[in-house]
């Protein structure tokens, strides 16, 4: 066990609600079947102020008040997005000028949905292996509502804006970081994408014809066979390290990305619903935020308490699978 654990979270959910309504709408479906499909009810998007740097920052101010430190304790950054402000420089660095962070390592981290939760095992082993840093913000931070592509109901009803925070530091011996596992299936690749703006397809490289290379492009049915494939086999992985049965852990943080594939998952995998946290009702897909707003709002709701398991999963486009546990301190 590495003797390093999240001492404060936070969150900050953009202001301009969205429902099913203005979907079905927008889609031409109905609030119903979006609802059916997904199991969300509303979700957030980012005003013209809400920049994704503004969000990080302010989901990161709450989590340093969370955690009871000054921001000046902070010796490292881990942003884990893919919708940084620009294309670079990180949105880290930004995040570090908004708090007026002066010496600060700082870096961004992409994994996608499952990011934040590498950056959790990131910040842990970086602790553990030089002693001299003290405190790593993790954010894990979504402005998707930009890049939706209206014309399919499938490649925009899931996603919402939002950013996520933690705080890793040193905690006492016998909490914190347990274990964590990734497994990658890159057979998928082309399955979850967003090709415009790659250095294969640029600006100056795009027609007219190619805008919606610039949108999201996901096949769901593909997405829902990657998961229930390979997220139970990286949980087992990660509670094998740990030499803990499932039946021991106390909270599961899934990657919010779909309600109903949330339920199959833990109907497989004979987890008790009472055990798992989920925000997607009320807030969508966050994409890279989810797992950090998730993990934010039970801590909030007071879902977990010292001394509980607690299990991060996600599942990036890749795809990448990850898995972290953690003793609550």
């Amino acid at each position: 066990m590495i003797n390093c654990g999240i001492i404060g979270t936070g969150k900050y959910i953009p202001s301009r609600k969205v429902d099913n309504k203005f979907v079905a709408r927008k889609t031409k479906t109905s609030k119903d079947w979006i609802y059916k499909k997904t199991g969300i009810k509303q979700r957030f998007f980012a005003n013209k102020e809400e920049t994704c740097s503004y969000m990080s920052y302010k989901a990161s101010l709450k989590a340093i008040k969370n955690s009871k430190i000054k921001k000046d304790e902070i010796d490292y950054i881990i942003c884990c997005t893919f919708s940084a402000d620009y294309k670079f420089p990180s949105l880290a660095s930004k995040v570090s000028q908004l708090l007026g962070l002066k010496n600060a390592g700082c870096y961004d981290l992409m994994a996608n949905c499952t990011g934040f939760q590498i950056g959790i095992s990131a910040a842990a082993e970086k602790l553990h292996a030089d002693k001299k840093i003290k405190k790593i913000l993790v954010i894990g931070a979504a402005l998707q509502s930009k890049f939706l592509n209206w014309k399919k109901p499938e490649d925009c009803m899931y996603f919402g804006d939002g950013a996520g925070a933690a705080i890793v530091a040193r905690v006492p011996k016998n909490y914190g970081y347990i274990a964590s596992d990734l497994i990658g299936n890159s057979s998928a690749y082309e399955d979850v994408r967003l090709v415009g703006g790659g250095s294969n397809l640029t600006f100056n490289e795009a027609n007219k014809n190619e805008k919606l290379k610039f949108l999201y492009s996901m096949n769901g049915l593909e997405t829902w066979k990657q998961v229930v494939t390979y997220q139970p086999l990286v949980i087992e992985k990660t509670l094998k390290k740990s030499k803990l049965n499932i039946a021991k852990i106390n909270l599961f943080v899934f990657h919010q990305a779909n309600l109903n594939l949330i339920k199959y998952l833990i109907e497989k995998m004979g987890i008790s619903k009472d055990k798992v946290h989920n925000t997607m009702v009320k807030y969508g897909n966050t994409a890279d935020a989810s797992l950090a707003i998730t993990l934010a709002d039970a801590v909030s709701k007071k879902k977990v308490k010292k001394g509980d398991y607690v299990l991060i999963s996600g599942v990036g486009a890749g795809f990448v699978f990850g898995c972290t546990l953690l003793k609550w301190f």
